[in-house]
């Protein structure tokens, strides 16, 4: 029921944010859909929806014997690469650091996937030296002890190249407001229609600017 109520709220949000007008209501769920793009309004609901997969809905793949079985993760492998493509190519974020983590989460998701699926094979007592025929351990013990390095290496170049990508965002100059230290909000209220911006040097240009910003339209 939340997907379909987020679904609901931002359809009818919708014409406000398209033009940018935010009403009480645009502005109270503002969380929906401030970090995309205008085209890509209703991509939380999507990204809910694969999360409840993921989490939930999976478990009702073969109920009886599904514990013990492939079928889950390899779903699970293909339901995160597709989402995975599907972040590369539609773009949705408005930051493209927000799209960098989105795309970094999910890549490390798959890969997680597919190594409780190495992990799975090797556990398996279907035949003899099963690990060791299809995976190329002796045991699964091997296989799990490589599965954890590659995992904590995964780990620790995402976060190396987060760090990176935050130096650099930081050290790029942006407009912010001397009030709060943040980026101005650009949307318009109802009864707006045009953004305006004076730029101007602070030691000449300072009183000729006040008098112009003060100045009745």
């Amino acid at each position: 029921l939340v997907p379909l109520a987020f679904f609901s709220l931002l359809l009818w949000i919708r014409p406000e944010v398209v033009s940018q007008r935010v009403g009480d209501i645009a502005g109270a769920c503002r969380f929906l859909w401030r970090d995309y793009e205008p085209g890509f309004l209703f991509w939380e609901v999507v990204d809910l929806l694969r999360k409840l997969f993921l989490a939930s809905l999976v478990l009702f793949i073969n109920i009886e014997h599904g514990s013990s079985k492939l079928l889950r993760l390899v779903v699970a492998s293909v339901v995160s690469a597709l989402f995975l493509a599907a972040l590369a190519l539609a773009r949705p974020f408005k930051q493209s650091d927000d799209l960098f983590l989105a795309c970094i989460a999910n890549l490390l998701l798959t890969c997680c996937f597919m190594l409780g699926t190495v992990v799975k094979l090797c556990e398996s007592a279907a035949y003899e030296d099963m690990c060791k025929t299809l995976v190329g351990f002796d045991s699964a013990r091997g296989a799990s002890a490589f599965v954890i390095a590659l995992t904590a290496a995964m780990l620790i170049i995402s976060l190396l190249v987060v760090v990176l990508k935050t130096a650099s965002a930081v050290r790029m100059p942006t407009i912010r407001l001397a009030s709060s230290g943040r980026p101005p909000v650009l949307e318009l209220p109802p009864e707006c229609h045009f953004h305006g911006f004076i730029s101007h040097s602070w030691g000449t240009g300072q009183d000729q600017t006040l008098s112009v910003v003060r100045r009745p339209p």
